[in-house]
């Protein structure tokens, strides 16, 4: 009974003991050790430790945030469009966005020659000297199309329109007349310009050439617009937008350089030599 008893436990304890010994186990080393009994603790305080210096790392930019790594579907190719335009009226109240004003002086005139039994009677003559001032807007609410290329946005902007009546300054308005010497004083020719005054600048507001000296002006504002949405969407910065490209629709092709730009400005740690 006592030899069975023995060599029971040598195969339950013995061998066991024994095939630690073979493997380069020592009775010490069966020991629990006191650092590795330590380590979540001292794990769970160095990740204490970290959150607040990754939570300011994450605010000035210097590693991305989860929100940065995953991709935003409303800023895909497909969505962009709907996107800007649902953030309109957060973007201004207005329905239109003035995007040039030019002041220019505009002279007209006014000319009447008379004759009698072939006798030249002379020419009278109205003239006035105009400052106004021609403001151009697009219509918010109007065909917008966003396209992205790479990290540059390329807008399909709503056609530029003038705003109507243009602003004339009346209180600077010159009037000069000329009277033939036969005639009487031009003081009709003068009431004609005054009260085609209005239709006539108005129509000169849509002159093309016009339009053309204030073309690029219309679309560095169009570009700044849509930098402030970018700006307040956390999509104008380095990695993200870098370039806005707005072409009218009214033009066939997209301008060959970009209307706006992103200039990185380096920290003076960083430009430090």
């Amino acid at each position: 009974m006592k030899g069975n008893l023995n060599r029971k436990y040598l195969i339950h304890f013995g061998i066991p003991l024994f095939s630690l010994l073979l493997c380069g186990c020592t009775p010490a080393s069966l020991l629990p050790n006191p650092l590795t009994l330590a380590a979540p603790a001292i794990l769970a305080l160095l990740a204490l430790l970290a959150i607040p210096v990754i939570i300011a790392l994450c605010k000035s930019g210097k590693i991305p945030t989860v929100k940065d790594l995953l991709p935003d579907p409303r800023f895909n190719e497909e969505n962009i469009t709907h996107t800007f335009i649902a953030a309109l009226p957060t973007l201004t109240r207005e329905m239109n966005l003035e995007v040039a004003s030019s002041k220019q002086t505009e002279v007209l005139e006014r000319s009447n020659a008379k004759r009698f039994l072939g006798i030249d009677l002379g020419t009278n003559q109205a003239r006035m000297t105009v400052p106004v001032t021609y403001r151009y807007h697009i219509r918010l609410y109007d065909t917008w199309k966003l396209h992205i290329g790479g990290g540059t946005l390329i807008v399909c902007a709503p056609e530029i329109r003038c705003s109507l009546p243009p602003a004339i300054h009346t209180d600077e308005i010159q009037e000069t007349t000329a009277r033939g010497w036969a005639r009487g004083t031009p003081v009709d020719l003068l009431e004609e310009l005054r009260r085609d005054l209005t239709p006539v600048l108005s129509q000169y507001a849509n002159d093309h050439r016009r339009l053309e000296l204030v073309r690029d002006t219309c679309r560095q504002s169009v570009a700044e617009f849509i930098r402030r949405w970018l700006e307040n969407e956390g999509r104008w910065r380095q990695g993200k937008f870098t370039a806005i490209n707005v072409k009218f629709t009214s033009e066939s092709v997209v301008p060959a350089n970009p209307t706006l730009q992103l200039h990185f400005q380096p920290n003076k740690t960083e430009a430090a030599p």
